[in-house]
């Protein structure tokens, strides 16, 4: 039987996937006291799934490579331009939304649908603190279950 540790890198980073989905869940129902089963379907949110998977391969990586590894600097430059990606897009995502939601919400003839889209469109946005906790929870799920054992 593989100990944890032992565990192909893939495996490791599927299980940081997934238990940060489940960490969401149990967040996200807490808040709204009520089953949240809707974001497990949800890479935003917190922690973000982007970075907490990719930070967590790049961990293993490092952890299981070293930093000389070609690979390293692979999963580290990966990591690097997604994570960036994200927090831009995130944030021109919600400038775009608060915009549109700002014409709809005040803009002549606001009858019921008007509503309905402004609701929809409620500036709500992944922000840069749920990508760092993504991070550090990729990265201390690694750390957890990656070191080699003694």
């Amino acid at each position: 039987m593989l100990a944890v540790h032992e565990l192909p890198v893939w495996l490791l980073v599927l299980f940081c996937g997934i238990s940060g989905q489940v960490g969401k869940l149990v967040i996200y129902s807490a808040a709204q006291r009520r089953l949240a089963l809707q974001v497990l379907a949800q890479s935003s949110g917190l922690p973000s799934l982007h970075a907490a998977v990719l930070s967590c391969l790049t961990v293993l990586s490092i952890v299981r490579l070293g930093w000389d590894a070609t690979e390293v600097a692979i999963c580290l430059v990966f990591t690097v331009i997604v994570v960036h990606d994200t927090i831009r897009l995130r944030s021109e995502m919600q400038r775009q939304r608060f915009f549109v939601y700002s014409l709809v919400h005040w803009g002549p003839a606001n009858g019921p649908l008007q509503h309905r889209v402004a609701r929809y469109l409620d500036p709500q946005a992944h922000h840069p603190w749920h990508v760092v906790m993504g991070i550090v929870f990729g990265s201390l799920f690694a750390l957890a279950f990656g070191l080699p054992g003694r």
